[in-house]
């Protein structure tokens, strides 16, 4: 089939060919269809006189000679064999209406030079000038859409129709005569939307895949097709498509345009996406046509997943989804049912991505076929002997309770299920299936059928096997070993969060930490930390049973290995800081196996020794030392003793402001023992001989700028809220405000499937699609503020399977950060330390001082100002005593902060008036020596002729002119 289509840009009104107009040549005659420029004239002349040809038809004296009104238009369809010239675009789109106009009359008698319009619509369209398409380009979605308002009357007959058409013959007829204008229409469709898909139509930005930059910007002719609105049009009249042309030129058509996000939403809209879902069932492992619609419906939901999965969402499509299933999976032996199997997985893939989807699959007795092909061989026949499987089975509206079992003899597997091998299409339906399964039983109803097969119990046995190469698996080889172990752990990290009391039956504790023991792959190593570490936070029970199968010390080990990667060992540090959180047992296990001095080593951030991210391996460590030392009084004393308190100290004067809140609240805790907070006064940076003081009260001072509390000059602005000023009189001006960009230390520092094929290359962007949008987890925070766990993990269940390993610094947002406040840690700090400092403050961070002692009255003062004014929002009157109470609390509070401030503005004043006094000894230490340096520089031109020196120094130049002109400005700017 030819395929030739417009080439133009009806946003931009962009000419090809750089715009230019080309000249007419014998070549262009030759040219292959596709390409767009000026043709010879002879081959499209721009004489049709369009006037004559409407006055023709709508003229009452010729108005009903409608063989002469065919004529015409054919004629004119004859002269533009070579395609329509854009400036007849206009003309054209009133003689398409006509003709339509004719045809929804019943006058089928046009459907002939209908049919010539359409096939000379399909071809490109002709310039005469280079200034054609930005003309009349506008027109073209209109010429598109009237176009396709003809599939409206050309839709197929009905047998009622035969008696008001004369009969059976002229049925059979006007049937051929509708389906040809369909088949038509279908195929210029199928060329505007081919054409262009390309690297050389498209704007490709770099890195940026193809199908990508189509997705996002389409090529032109899909922005005219999405600008015509063609697809409920299409959509009404391929419901009721019976021919299997015109089928299958429309599938084509719809499959190219749902390459474009906003032609696959308006199918989505137009309901065009159902139709698709009974195409399929329709050429069941038939037709190819089923590949192609389970395309489009792939294309849809990636592009328009929300659309889409809400639309598929329905008991009816996963019912018929169930059919297909079950079909393929008990009569699929061939490569392409294979094929057509694991379009149909990632289809469900996408619709169980939706949580309202996800007890369809347990109502519909999907879940349960979908186990059933999941489960090893032995496990099957065992629940099929149990009755399990038969009755999961009949619990969906299907009609009987074993189909599958019934057509084992189409099978080539027990059970009439098709074995799986270890083919790539198997590999991938294993990998599409499991992933599928365990995001599901986030739902009750689900959760409870994968219970009652054993589903968790199989994946651990399965990760086992996989490692010790069993029977059925020693013909795979070492990399689908790995990978099996890999997906199976990814499901098993879901399946931890939603069914944990099933994981902990099946000793999946036990399991996990024998194949951390086991394996040598690096992978699955940080697959099975990754478990571990959201298995501890299921639950305290998770962490004792852990901690009673010794999984401390085997972490300990992993941890103080140096051969192991970074992201691996910040994993270990992240799983000990939850088995030890809540665990006294746990925590002595630490200690006993020098789990302290193992962590005291790395409590340093040196990020520029290393590419991996140190910020984040940092934090797991102080995570680790809060929840595994902090608390516990021999671990605490061992832990200072090997010198952990300074090097806290040493990583937080340089940290970023993420990995300072930490360490501040570790401290704040760390400091309830008296011989840390006599250790804390005694530290000195070792680059600034700071102490430990100034640099919280640095951090202090970052956070009253961060809440705008302070004025330029040290003191506090509102005093009814000291800390958090609302926009108010005492607020500082728009245009002073500092920008959110302007605060310190703000900054931080910074293998599923084999890209053999396209289809490959699609499944594996289909399962990263669903796995970066699934269900966030719930992560526990540990002590009193965002536990690391928390902050790293807040991302997506999957996301977090590669957490501490791939993790970036973007994960962790940086509003989020804004929205903590450790001005609460540093007062904890500075209380137990005590606010007489050693060292001597300056007049700003006595200032700050004066703030940090009045914390806890400027908390409740704020507290009592919020009370106070929800209730005259809420036009609450408070009895007479609580009136009272509340008016004496805030102003006995609002007369400390009074105070607060009057000391401030003394030592605003203090600082002022040492400036000045600075600047005045300044000054009278150049008055002092100028005349010095008169009489020296005398002395030294004594022999020289004053006549010489034309210009000299007089009056007030010299030294002694700058100390006039010097105390002259120090006497106007004080």
């Amino acid at each position: 089939m030819t395929v030739g289509t417009l080439r133009l840009d009806a946003t931009t009104g962009a000419m090809p060919h750089g715009g230019k107009e080309m000249p007419p040549s014998p070549a262009q005659s030759s040219a292959p269809l596709g390409t767009m420029g000026a043709r010879n004239p002879a081959a499209a002349p721009d004489d049709i006189d369009f006037p004559a040809i409407m006055e023709l038809m709508t003229s009452r004296y010729t108005g009903e000679l409608v063989d002469r009104h065919v004529a015409a238009i054919r004629k004119v369809c004859k002269t533009c064999c070579n395609g329509f010239l854009l400036k007849h675009l206009e003309p054209l789109v009133e003689l398409l209406e006509l003709v339509v106009d004719r045809i929804s009359k019943g006058i089928y008698a046009f459907a002939p030079a209908m049919c010539d319009m359409i096939r000379v619509a399909s071809l490109p369209f002709v310039s005469c000038k280079a200034s054609d398409m930005i003309s009349y380009g506008h027109h073209l979605p209109e010429f598109i859409k009237v176009l396709v308002s003809v599939l409206n009357y050309s839709l197929p007959p009905t047998e009622e129709d035969a008696a008001a058409l004369g009969g059976p013959e002229a049925l059979e007829e006007h049937r051929a005569v509708c389906e040809r204008v369909r088949i038509e229409v279908a195929h210029t469709l199928a060329c505007w939307s081919r054409f262009g898909l390309d690297e050389d139509n498209v704007e490709v930005k770099p890195h940026q895949p193809l199908i990508q930059a189509i997705a996002d910007s389409g090529t032109p002719n899909l922005r005219v097709l999405w600008q015509s609105e063609v697809m409920h049009a299409l959509a009404t009249s391929f419901r009721s498509e019976d021919s299997p042309e015109a089928i299958v030129i429309t599938l084509g058509a719809i499959r190219d345009m749902s390459l474009y996000r906003p032609l696959a939403r308006q199918i989505t809209s137009s309901g065009l996406i159902l139709n698709l879902v009974q195409v399929i069932r329709v050429n069941l492992l038939g037709s190819d046509v089923l590949l192609v619609a389970a395309e489009v419906l792939w294309n849809v939901l990636e592009l328009d997943w929300e659309g889409g999965a809400e639309a598929l969402g329905q008991e009816e499509v996963i019912e018929c989804f169930r059919s297909f299933m079950e079909a393929v999976l008990t009569r699929g032996y061939r490569f392409k049912d294979k094929i057509f199997r694991n379009d149909m997985m990632v289809l469900l893939m996408y619709i169980s991505k939706r949580e309202e989807n996800r007890p369809l699959f347990a109502s519909t007795g999907l879940l349960a076929l979908l186990l059933s092909s999941a489960l090893g061989e032995p496990e099957r026949k065992a629940l099929e002997e149990a009755g399990v499987l038969p009755e999961l089975l009949g619990e969906g509206n299907v009609g009987h309770a074993s189909s599958v079992g019934r057509r084992g003899s189409h099978g080539k597997g027990g059970g009439g299920m098709v074995v799986l091998t270890c083919a790539q299409e198997d590999m991938e339906f294993r990998m599409l299936l499991w992933g599928t399964l365990a995001r599901c039983c986030s739902s009750q109803a689900c959760a409870e059928i994968a219970v009652k097969c054993g589903f968790v119990q199989f994946l651990l046995t399965t990760v086992l096997e996989a490692h010790d190469g069993t029977s059925e698996q020693r013909q795979w080889s070492q990399e689908q070993r790995r990978k099996v172990q890999l997906e199976a752990l990814s499901a098993l990290f879901q399946l931890v969060q939603y069914m944990p009391d099933a994981f902990q039956e099946a000793d999946g504790c036990a399991s996990v930490l024998q194949l951390l023991h086991l394996t040598r792959s690096r992978e699955v190593q940080k697959k099975c930390l990754n478990l571990l570490q959201v298995a501890v936070r299921q639950g305290p029970e998770f962490a004792k049973e852990l901690g009673e199968l010794g999984a401390v010390g085997q972490l300990v080990e992993l941890f103080a290995d140096k051969d192991n990667p970074m992201n691996s060992r910040q994993l270990c540090a992240s799983v000990l800081a939850g088995l030890c959180a809540e665990n006294e047992d746990n925590r002595r296990e630490f200690r006993k196996k020098d789990g302290v001095e193992a962590i005291r080593a790395e409590v340093i951030y040196r990020p520029d020794e290393t590419t991996d991210n140190h910020l984040f391996y940092t934090l797991c460590v102080v995570d680790c030392v809060w929840s595994a030392i902090v608390g516990t009084r021999k671990n605490e004393v061992r832990f200072l003793d090997a010198g952990g308190l300074f090097a806290l100290l040493d990583v937080l004067e340089v940290a970023p402001l993420l990995l300072k809140r930490q360490i501040i609240g570790c401290l704040a805790d760390l400091m309830q023992y008296r011989k840390a907070a006599k250790l804390f006064g005694q530290w000195n940076s070792q680059v600034t001989m700071k102490g430990a003081v100034k640099i919280l009260l640095e951090l202090w001072h970052s956070e009253q700028e961060a809440a705008r509390s302070t004025s330029q000059d040290g003191v506090i602005r509102d005093l009814e809220r000291p800390l958090n000023p609302q926009n108010g009189p005492n607020a500082l001006p728009e245009g002073e405000r500092e920008g959110d960009d302007d605060r310190p230390d703000t900054a931080s520092s910074d293998s599923s499937l084999r890209s053999g094929s396209r289809a490959s290359a699609r499944f594996r962007q289909a399962k990263n699609f669903a796995d970066t949008a699934a269900s966030h987890a719930s992560m526990r925070s540990t002590r009193n503020s965002v536990g690391v766990g928390d902050a790293l993990a807040a991302s997506n269940p999957s996301a977090a399977n590669t957490f501490g390993a791939s993790i970036r610094s973007e994960a962790v947002d940086a509003t989020v950060i804004d929205k903590q406040d450790s001005r609460a840690k540093i007062f904890a700090v500075l209380r137990c330390v005590g606010f007489e400092c050693q060292e001597i403050l300056t007049v700003g961070e006595r200032q700050q001082m004066e703030v940090v002692r009045m914390y806890p009255t400027a908390t409740e003062l704020e507290a009592w100002i919020e009370v106070r004014e929800n209730l005259e929002a809420r036009s609450l009157k408070p009895i007479k005593a609580d009136l009272r109470w509340m008016t004496e609390s805030i102003a006995e509070r609002r007369e400390q902060a009074s105070n607060v401030q009057i000391v401030q503005k003394k030592l605003a004043d203090e600082l002022r008036a040492e400036e000045k006094a600075s600047l005045h000894r300044f000054y009278e230490d150049v008055r002092s020596r100028a005349p010095m340096r008169r009489a020296s520089s005398a002395k030294d031109d004594g022999s020289t002729s004053r006549a010489e020196t034309p210009g000299g120094l007089a009056g007030g130049g010299g030294v002694e002119g700058a100390a006039d002109e010097l105390d002259g400005f120090s006497s106007d700017g004080f």
